[in-house]
Order: C-alpha cells, then sequence, then structure tokens
C-alpha cells in the first residue's frame, strides 16, 4: 500500500510539475517552529471556488493536500513549518490526504473521527445519569465522550460524586437574573440548566471539518435567558487530536443576566472516571495538571493561564487534554479553577470581578483542544501557543 502511494505521488507531483503553477502562498513564520500547522487564507481570484488544487514546496519537491471550500477558502495542514519565510506552489489536481476528517450525525448527536479515529461525540440527544439517580441531572449540549488518539476516553459525562458536571461544558454558577439567583450549572439547586437547542450546519471538509449547534441557558422559572452558539473546527492531525472551540452567548431575554464574581463558573472540563477518587468502581491514579505558567494541579488554582493541560492514565496509558484560550477571551489570559481532589478545571474570568450580559449583547470565548497521548509535548505546546498570538502571515499571489 505504501509503495502505491508513493508511486501515485510521483505521479501527480511529475504530472503538476508540468504545469505553471496558478498560484503562490507565502508564508511568515515568527516567535516559534510550527508543527502540524493548520493553515486557511482566502484565495480571491487565484482560483475558484470548491477547485482542486495542491501544494508545493518548490524546494524539495514536496506536495501537500489541500482544500478550496464553495466561498474560496482553502484549508491544509503543513507538518513543519520552522522561524523565517516560505514560498508554496499552488498547482490544479487533488492530491489525497492520508488524514482526512469526518463528521457522522445522528439523532443521538455528532461523532468526530480523525481518519479512522473517533475524536469526540457531541451530545444533542437528551442524556440521562445512572440508575438510581435524579433525573434534574439530565444533560445534553456536551462533549462527550473525548477520545484519546488510542481511543480512551477522557472525560466523564455523570461523575460520581459530582453528577452535575458534565465532560466539556459551559455554564455560568452565580447569577443574578430579575433579582433572582439562577445556577445554570448545578442542577440540583434547581434554578437552571444548559440544553442542545438546534443542529445549525455541518461542513464535512476533509481538511477542515466543522458543525455549528445552538444551546440554551435556562433559568426554570423565567425561561430561556441566553442562546449560546458554539462552532466546532476540527483538522486532520497526525500523532494528536486539534480542534477549536468557539462560543458566543447572546441575551435573548429583556432583563440583563448579571454574573456575579465567584470562585468558579465558565468552560468547564471534567475528567477521566479512573481519576475520580469518590468513584470506588473506576478510581485507578490521581490526575495531573500543568499549566502555562509551570503551575501544578497543587498551585494552579485561582491563577492566570493561557493553556492548562490535565493529564493522567486511563486502562493503563496516558493520556491527557490540554486547552488553549485565545488572546481575544475576554480577561486573558483567564483566571482557572482547579479543584484539590476532583479531577475539573473551568476557565473562570468572573473570579476578577462581576461582569454582565445585556439584553442582545454578545458573549464570546475561543478554546483550541489538543488531545494527546502521553503528557503534552513542549514543542507542540510552543507551536500552538505560537499559533494562537503570532499566527503564520500568509500572502497568496498569482
Amino acid at each position: 500500500m505504501r509503495n502505491y502511494l508513493t508511486y501515485l505521488i510521483i505521479v501527480l507531483f511529475g504530472f503538476s510539475c508540468g504545469q505553471k503553477p496558478i498560484g503562490q502562498l507565502h508564508i511568515e513564520v515568527a516567535q516559534s517552529d510550527r508543527y502540524q500547522v493548520p493553515i486557511s487564507v482566502h484565495l480571491g481570484e487565484v482560483a475558484e471556488p470548491g477547485a482542486a488544487v495542491h501544494l508545493e514546496d518548490p524546494k524539495s519537491g514536496e506536495i501537500f493536500p489541500a482544500e478550496v471550500d464553495s466561498e474560496g477558502l482553502l484549508s491544509a495542514v503543513i507538518p513543519h513549518l520552522p522561524i523565517g519565510n516560505h514560498q508554496f506552489n499552488l498547482r490544479p489536481g487533488k492530491v489525497e490526504a492520508k488524514q482526512v476528517i469526518s463528521i457522522h450525525t445522528t439523532n443521538e448527536g455528532i461523532e468526530v473521527k480523525n481518519g479512522e479515529k473517533p475524536v469526540f461525540f457531541y451530545q444533542i440527544a437528551m442524556a440521562y445519569p445512572p440508575e438510581g439517580l435524579p433525573d434534574y441531572y439530565k444533560r445534553n449540549g456536551m462533549i462527550h465522550p473525548l477520545f484519546s488518539p488510542d481511543g480512551q476516553v477522557i472525560t466523564d459525562g455523570f461523575p460520581a460524586g459530582h453528577v452535575h458536571q458534565h465532560a466539556i461544558f459551559n455554564a455560568w454558577v452565580n447569577t443574578l437574573y430579575k433579582g433572582e439567583k439562577v445556577d445554570f450549572w448545578n442542577q440540583h439547586q434547581g434554578t437552571g440548566t444548559v440544553e442542545h437547542k438546534e443542529l445549525v450546519a455541518v461542513n464535512e471538509g476533509a481538511l477542515k471539518g466543522s458543525f455549528t449547534v445552538k444551546q440554551s441557558h435556562i433559568s426554570l422559572v423565567h425561561g430561556e435567558v441566553l442562546e449560546e452558539t458554539w462552532q466546532l473546527v476540527s483538522y486532520p492531525t497526525e500523532g494528536f487530536f486539534v480542534f477549536d472551540l468557539y462560543s458566543e452567548q447572546v441575551n435573548t431575554s429583556q432583563d440583563t443576566l448579571h454574573i456575579v464574581e465567584y470562585h468558579y463558573g465558565g468552560m468547564g472540563f471534567r475528567g477521566s472516571k479512573e481519576w475520580n477518587t469518590v468513584d470506588s468502581l473506576h478510581y485507578t491514579n490521581e490526575w495531573k495538571v500543568l499549566t502555562s505558567e509551570g503551575h501544578s494541579k497543587e498551585t494552579a488554582n485561582h491563577t492566570k493561564a493561557k493553556w492548562v493541560s490535565a493529564y493522567g492514565d486511563v486502562v493503563g496509558k496516558t493520556v491527557g487534554v490540554t486547552v488553549f484560550g485565545y488572546p481575544d477571551n475576554f480577561r486573558y489570559p483567564q483566571i482557572v479553577r482547579v479543584h484539590p481532589t476532583m479531577p475539573y478545571w473551568v476557565y473562570s474570568p468572573m473570579f476578577e470581578g462581576a461582569f454582565h450580559i445585556a439584553p442582545g449583547q454578545r458573549f464570546k470565548g475561543k478554546f483550541r483542544f489538543y488531545v494527546h497521548q502521553g503528557a503534552p509535548d513542549d514543542k507542540i505546546l510552543q507551536s500552538i501557543q505560537a499559533d494562537l498570538t503570532h499566527p503564520v502571515n500568509i500572502k497568496v499571489t498569482p
């Protein structure tokens, strides 16, 4: 199979060399070498929307799959871009990618795969807690399970002891609405919850797959307060998974939601049941935490962090996920709540003071997830952080 692919690449490369490039990409890389770099750039008049193209490194002769969507946006993943200036020829003709993103939608939810490997599942149908627990813990509009590259489940959807924490989820805790307290996180308080509302769109691009959903943040007395849109964008990286979560909340009610200063709430992560000391059936080991500022599980709580990595053993293998905040997030780098004993943490901007979301006002957050087998790789951490703070500069010329 490998010999056939090599032959195919040689044939395609030889064919493309006989044609004049239809354009060139000039890429400037600053601050840090980049690895498995997702790139996106509008081609303008250089290529028609949906055109079949690929990229060629004129120095090495190496070719890279690329994809142009219906709006003329080119997507590709470049394995390595050292600091400096790089030039790629844009040539006609499709080159099949070894790694592709696929998105499978059912009534239960949305499964994203990188090649043949599952990355995560977004829950559309209502999921219920284990038998014997109250139905008010039911939840959808969450990401669970999140898988490691080798297939271990990193998240916990209804963890023993804290059934209201749902894998990867977003909820405010201490809020005031119409003068009353509404807690969208702690469902057992009986004041609020969050539910999946609508599947908006699916873009099944092979080199950048995405889908968009809406969720409803509900006061159990007054109805919907916030409508939140999630766009999940996945990239076909090799050796690890990368995807982005773009969140936008809009106050759809007629009254202001006040997020009160508090010690937790926001975009949260709940880790494997094997890291949960109160889960006597499944606990095997303690999780580990590392932040961008060098903090561990013992010292990270209520410190600022550009990224947070949580990892530990699951089914005998070390797995983990590192979540980066984007620099344009509110109060970046945000404060993180890292629990001292339970395997959960959350970006919590309200720790620095109260804020509000007025009727019609929008609150945005963007996060990049790096899912790894083993502990996080320093060079990948540096690469992704640089991608967010100093994105590669791409110029397209005919």
